[in-house]
């Protein structure tokens, strides 16, 4: 199976340095989805993250979330 390797960037930066071996791409942007239900607990207004899923060298997938005050 392929490993994939989820980055997050922002406030608390993680490198994932170990990865997490999942069947296909699908199962890794569903993986992506859960990790930032977690995520998002941390966000405070006028901050922003990013959650990269990398696959070897490859970007696969962005999910960026941006808050802003009024």
């Amino acid at each position: 199976m392929p490993r994939f390797f989820f980055h997050i960037n922002g406030k608390f930066p993680f490198r994932d340095e170990v990865g997490t071996e999942l069947r296909d791409d699908r199962a890794a942007w569903k993986e992506a989805l859960l990790l930032t239900r977690d995520i998002e607990t941390w966000l405070q207004p006028g901050e922003s993250w990013s959650l990269d899923v990398e696959a070897g060298d490859r970007l696969l997938y962005r999910i960026s979330i941006t808050s802003e005050e009024g």
